[in-house]
């Protein structure tokens, strides 16, 4: 049988999705901050990516 959760322990979509984008920047500072790559590579990586599943969302269609 299913086990009920604790509502103190639920989490909104929104809160989740705070979370987890505050967790990918301070990744993607403390990387560029180590000089694992610059901003520069950083943003054209994003911008690759973005395209890519622009791309991807389109063919699904």
């Amino acid at each position: 049988m299913a086990e009920k959760l604790d509502p103190k322990e639920i989490v909104s979509f929104k809160e989740l999705l705070m979370a987890n984008s505050i967790q990918v920047d301070a990744i993607a500072q403390l990387l560029i901050e180590k000089g694992f790559f610059t901003k520069e590579e950083f943003f054209a990586k994003l911008k690759q990516v973005q395209g890519e599943y622009k791309s991807n969302i389109n063919t699904d269609d």
